[in-house]
């Protein structure tokens, strides 16, 4: 009877064991998956909405200081090609627009005492889709 429990080498894991443990990881992974992608477009979301408020506040000191937004019923662009909105707010340096998740976009009114900015997701982002505005008068739509 001792020698049975001497010479026994099967010392490994069962099958069973394996896949009850391949089943809890699946399922903790699927729990955590969605989750790190939420955060992942929270962040790119809190992106724009702050450049889009930095956007407002250059927008009302340039009003403030000169009388209008910009040239009537004009737009300005903050893309990887485009960076025509540096020329209207030279205060508005959000970073290299390669890497950053959205595109901007100002238009001004045609009485140059309105505008919107706009942020629209890349396509190569999280965030592709996404669409974020602000107003001359604090409206605001997606925040």
């Amino acid at each position: 009877m001792r020698r049975l429990f001497l010479n026994n080498k099967n010392r490994g894991f069962t099958l069973t064991e394996l896949l009850i443990t391949m089943a809890i990881l699946s399922i903790l992974a699927g729990i955590a998956v969605p989750i790190y992608l939420g955060q992942r477009s929270k962040a790119a979301h809190s992106e724009a909405k702050a450049n889009l408020l930095s956007i407002r506040l250059f927008e009302e000191q340039r009003f403030a200081e000169i009388g209008s937004y910009g040239t009537n019923s004009t737009t300005y662009d903050f893309t990887e090609t485009v960076t025509s909105l540096q020329t209207l707010l030279p205060g508005f340096r959000p970073g290299n627009a390669a890497a950053l998740n959205f595109d901007y976009q100002v238009v001004v009114g045609g009485t140059s005492i309105t505008f919107t900015a706009t942020a629209t997701g890349k396509a190569s982002s999280i965030v592709n889709g996404a669409t974020f505005a602000i107003d001359n008068n604090n409206n605001r739509s997606g925040f």
